[in-house]
């Protein structure tokens, strides 16, 4: 059973190119064709009747080993006697929208196929006896609603009562495999664009919140992971509806990884990229609660499914003073990982709550994790700075900023601190923020005392920055004289004088970037 999918796509592209050669004609079966079978094989439409009357001889097998192998391979059969140019997972989530305003056409032989072979397939294994096969076989239904062309009409009479006793199945086996694969089921129905089939819809939703709520943790984990494509397909009223009222629930569930990828698809809901449509009146009254639970969790792997895509909400922070409190609070936390999503955050809160706010309650903080012990949470600080830079503007940087990093600079006992600070001031001119203005000329005199540093990794990444402080736009909006008199002298002396041969290579870069 599992190689019938494979060598029905074969004999579908066999046939094609004979359409594309002229032999046959488009959607007609090659029978009549000249030359018969011969030499090259047996006709396409013949192989593909009898690879179908195999796979339906083996899903009536008496042994269940046999029906639970040709139910595990059925979307993928089915997929390939349907022609689907992709996987229903793939269209579900292609970039025309869940809401198959533009479903896959499907000829009217090939429905013919679809209603006439495989509906009963799928209706018999998708009802078996054996849990091992109705798990399988309930999991196939999004590839047999694409295979129906998203039509509601045949959906909902062929394929939702399958879907409906999947999901009332007392095997947690088989609600569990169809939570996996809820979305992509949901999406086939094609209930969403037909508003006559708004009661269906409904349903759907209130079967996909029993799921959310099921008794096994198994169940619960894995339909959460559909909770963000729900959204999508249902849109606000019905994620309020039927999907709300499940999350304070799921957000307290005994299972860690429960509460896990519940924090994951709640700020996937968040996500414009992705095509997220809940309104900001949703995040604040339904979310808000959510997030401050999450970011109290006591395991950080939950915490840090908010934290680290907490920037997709920056704009409510305002609005979100207990998630604020959270947010600095957890940058003492002992895990490296939390302060390391916290330095990434501080430039977004500025962002929302103004600079005052920043320079008040968070620069402080922003130089604590500047000079962290993990590397990775310095260059948190790093990364931030072209945020930072664009909410505060040039002048308070320069006023406030560079005196600090400055002071650490000189003070410093460790040349990692140097390197920090240096490539601080290099992310300054990141897609030109510092162009134009005095502090770019500050930044160039700073990153010029590194070249003279007696520690070779330093004098090698101020090297770096110069270079890219160059490719950024640096070199033609700042001030020739300073280029000229200092930048180049500074460079050229590294390459001639230096003993350590990756510096005299990155000054070389920089020098020939600058010419």
């Amino acid at each position: 059973a599992g190689i019938l999918p494979a060598i029905y796509r074969y004999f579908t592209a066999l046939h094609n190119a004979r359409v594309a050669a002229g032999l046959v004609k488009e959607g007609g079966e090659d029978d009549n064709e000249e030359g018969g079978t011969g030499s090259s094989g047996p006709k396409p439409s013949d192989a593909h009747r009898e690879l179908r009357t195999i796979y339906r001889d083996l899903s009536s097998d008496d042994a269940p080993m046999v029906r639970r192998s040709t139910a595990r391979h059925l979307a993928a059969f089915v997929e390939a006697c349907a022609a689907l140019p992709r996987t229903a997972y793939e269209l579900s989530t292609s970039p025309v929208g869940p809401n198959t305003a533009n479903p896959p056409p499907i000829s009217p032989a090939v429905r013919k196929i679809v209603l006439d072979e495989l509906i009963p397939l799928y209706q018999t294994l998708g009802t078996d006896e054996q849990d091992s096969v109705r798990l399988l076989a309930v999991s196939a239904s999004g590839s047999v609603g694409y295979a129906l062309g998203v039509d509601p009409e045949l959906t909902s009479e062929l394929v939702f009562p399958v879907v409906r006793g999947g999901c009332q199945d007392l095997s947690w086996r088989v609600r569990n495999n169809l939570s996996r694969e809820f979305a992509t089921v949901a999406s086939s129905l094609g209930f969403a664009s037909a508003p006559q089939y708004e009661a269906q819809q409904v349903e759907t939703f209130r079967l996909f919140s029993s799921l959310l709520q099921d008794n096994e943790a198994e169940v619960r984990s894995v339909a959460v992971d559909s909770v963000a494509r729900m959204a999508q397909l249902g849109g606000p009223d019905l994620f309020q509806a039927h999907i709300t009222p499940a999350l304070p629930l799921l957000a307290d569930d005994p299972v860690m990884e429960v509460r896990s990828k519940l924090a994951h698809a709640v700020m996937d809901c968040c996500d414009e990229a992705t095509g997220a449509i809940l309104t900001d009146r949703v995040v604040l009254s339904d979310f808000k609660p959510l997030l401050e639970n999450f970011l109290n969790d006591e395991f950080a792997e939950v915490q840090l499914r908010v934290l680290t895509k907490l920037s997709r909400v920056s704009h409510l922070f305002a609005r979100m003073d207990t998630v604020v409190g959270s947010i600095l609070a957890m940058a003492k936390a002992t895990n490296w990982r939390v302060r390391d999503a916290v330095s990434r955050l501080l430039p977004h809160l500025a962002e929302a709550r103004g600079i005052g706010f920043f320079e008040d309650h968070l620069l402080e903080l922003w130089m604590k994790l500047l000079q962290d012990q993990v590397a990775e949470v310095r260059f948190g600080c790093i990364s931030g700075m072209p945020k930072l830079l664009s909410v505060a503007g040039p002048e308070w940087v320069q006023k406030e900023i560079l005196p600090r990093y400055l002071a650490l600079y000189e003070g410093g006992s460790s040349y990692m601190t140097r390197i920090t600070v240096l490539r601080s001031f290099s992310e300054l001119v990141h897609d030109g923020g510092a162009n134009g203005h005095a502090l770019l000329e500050d930044v160039l005199n700073l990153i010029l005392g590194g070249l003279e540093d007696r520690v070779a990794n330093v004098r090698m990444v101020a090297a770096q920055g110069l270079a890219k402080i160059v490719a950024e736009g640096g070199r033609d909006a700042g001030s020739d004289a300073l280029w000229d008199a200092k930048v180049q002298p500074a460079l050229s002396a590294r390459v001639a004088e230096d003993d350590d041969d990756d510096c005299k290579f990155f000054a070389q870069i920089a020098l020939d970037a600058c010419a």
